[in-house]
């Protein structure tokens, strides 16, 4: 790891604590408690930016490309995307309804959601099917953002269990480390990839 790998990793953390601690700040606004969509919005938005945020960890072992930023905005959208399915749970296109359900809507559930893109990678990476499996691989560090930041105020949940509402160091933690593990499991794939297309083509010839 050279000296450019740290200074990535240390400015990528302060935006990562930046963006979690203004947005409570920016949420906690009575402008915002005053008007419902608004403030989802603005919630959603925030879940963006840390899916965004996250990618980039999980990118931060290579030398930023277009095609990491793109990636990048990718897995910031899949983050927001989650949050439909409070839309879909409601019946209902109004945040009033969407906000105001008796129990969490599916995308919310860890385990469902980990199994699913797990599973695709699985599958994927079996076929030799790079792109889909990077899908898989965003919808795993999307999903985990979003929940990782839902779990500040409600916990994880972690099927059939739920747990408790986490505390701001252990949520900072858990969202730099999985990003940051994730990008070392591609980055070491990649590695023994190419050792063995080195190795195949010495036979060959």
């Amino acid at each position: 790891m050279d000296l450019v790998f740290y200074i990535k990793q240390v400015l990528l953390f302060v935006c990562l604590l930046s963006v979690s601690r203004y947005g409570d700040k920016i949420l906690s606004l009575e402008a915002l408690h005053e008007n419902i969509s608004l403030r989802c919005i603005v919630d959603n938005v925030i879940h963006i930016c840390l899916g965004i945020i996250s990618w980039l960890i999980v990118s931060s072992y290579e030398t930023f490309s277009v095609a990491h930023v793109l990636q990048s905005l990718l897995c910031g959208l899949i983050a927001g995307s989650i949050d439909l399915d409070h839309f879909l749970m409601a019946k209902s296109l109004k945040f009033k309804d969407a906000i105001n359900l008796s129990s969490r809507p599916p995308f919310h559930n860890t385990t469902l959601m980990a199994m699913l893109a797990i599973l695709l990678i699985s599958l994927m990476h079996f076929k030799g099917n790079e792109l889909c499996e990077y899908i898989g691989w965003y919808i795993l560090v999307a999903t985990i953002s979003h929940h990782l930041r839902d779990a500040l105020r409600r916990g994880l949940w972690i099927w059939p269990w739920t747990t408790k509402p986490l505390h701001f160091i252990s949520y900072l933690i858990l969202s730099y480390l999985f990003p940051l593990a994730v990008g070392f499991m591609l980055r070491i794939n990649k590695r023994i990839i190419f050792v063995k297309v080195k190795t195949f083509d010495v036979i060959q010839v």
